[in-house]
């Protein structure tokens, strides 16, 4: 095989890589959805700022945030502002008689907790000499605070990611050597990857996190639009019927059991896959565990090493000697 034969090959399992990368963050998200999971996240961290249950107990509680809910009883939110954080709890610690913005009554609201480990944070976050006002300071430790709840979010999708994939493996019967050995025994099919792939890197890059809702009006919490996945993060039909074609249960699993003389029975079966298949499904497991947006710079460096190394237009190579018989007819006496 040629060098470019064998970046073809790279290509085209960089690029199935890829679409099943884009098959488990789709099911991520669906079961994100389903669970709430960054609603319970994002309570989690709401919890470990204001460390005291009563003051998490009315911050939820709060018409503001209810609002976001869709009411008392709804699930969790998974977003809330740094704008209307620290508006509900200044309106909760400074009480029912005075206004959010009374700077005195917010910080005897703040003696007035139960749970000394909030006063003690709430203190030190108004003692910031850095920022001119009190909201502005409850501000920056919430976003502060939310910096960490999104590492605690991505790591809880990075194990759900790996479980999928692994699901996702065995149920396609993803075998990265048997798509190697295809892909080398039938080069149209390679070619065939390339094209697609090349397709695929005009979509844009997949994102990394995506929400569920946005929330274009910070002043209105209430004003939230359900966010539908863009194209580059979902695998279209033709991509699919190509998937289809590398990866599945086609019957040859089956027939090289049987060619290869071993036990007829269900264990005899499971052995077969755990010696023949297994060393594949667990490449591909790993593989796609590093997620789209890893694949997608993978196949793109791979696609620019590829064009840089293309040969010069034909049209461009005829002019030479076209030049040459020019130079000839020019010396004839």
């Amino acid at each position: 095989m040629t060098s470019f034969a064998y970046l073809d090959l790279a290509i085209g399992l960089s690029f199935i890589y890829l679409l099943l990368a884009l098959v488990c963050s789709t099911l991520n998200e669906s079961i994100a959805g389903v669970i709430n999971s960054r609603g319970k996240t994002l309570a989690k961290g709401i919890s470990s700022l204001l460390q005291d249950p009563a003051l998490e107990k009315s911050f939820f509680e709060h018409p503001l945030i209810q609002g976001i809910s869709g009411g008392k009883g709804s699930q969790l939110p998974s977003y809330i502002s740094s704008n209307k954080f620290s508006l509900v709890l200044m309106d909760i610690l400074t009480g029912p008689n005075a206004p959010a913005s009374d700077a005195g009554a917010l910080r005897v609201g703040i003696k007035d907790l139960k749970s000394a480990r909030a006063q003690a944070a709430l203190t030190a976050v108004l003692d910031n000499p850095k920022m001119k006002n009190d909201q502005q300071k409850l501000e920056l430790w919430y976003e502060q605070g939310m910096d960490r709840v999104s590492g605690w979010y991505k790591r809880t999708a990075q194990v759900r990611i790996f479980v999928l994939a692994a699901l996702v493996t065995v149920a396609l019967n993803a075998d990265s050597l048997k798509m190697l050995h295809e892909m080398w025994n039938n080069p149209t099919l390679s070619a065939v990857l390339v094209e697609d792939a090349k397709d695929r890197l005009q979509k844009g890059r997949p994102d990394e996190d995506l929400p569920l809702v946005t929330y274009d009006n910070p002043d209105d919490p209430t004003a939230s639009t359900p966010r539908t996945l863009p194209e580059r993060d979902v695998i279209s039909g033709p991509e699919m019927q190509l998937l289809g074609q590398v990866v599945g249960w086609h019957g040859d699993s089956l027939q090289a059991w049987r060619a290869a003389g071993r036990d007829r029975s269900f264990w005899g079966w499971i052995g077969f896959l755990i010696t023949d298949r297994l060393g594949g499904w667990i490449i591909t497991i790993l593989a796609i565990s590093l997620g789209a947006p890893f694949w997608f710079d993978m196949l793109n460096k791979f696609m620019n090493v590829r064009n840089a190394g293309q040969r010069p237009e034909k049209e461009a190579e005829k002019q030479i000697p076209e030049k040459r018989v020019e130079a000839q007819v020019e010396v004839k006496p």
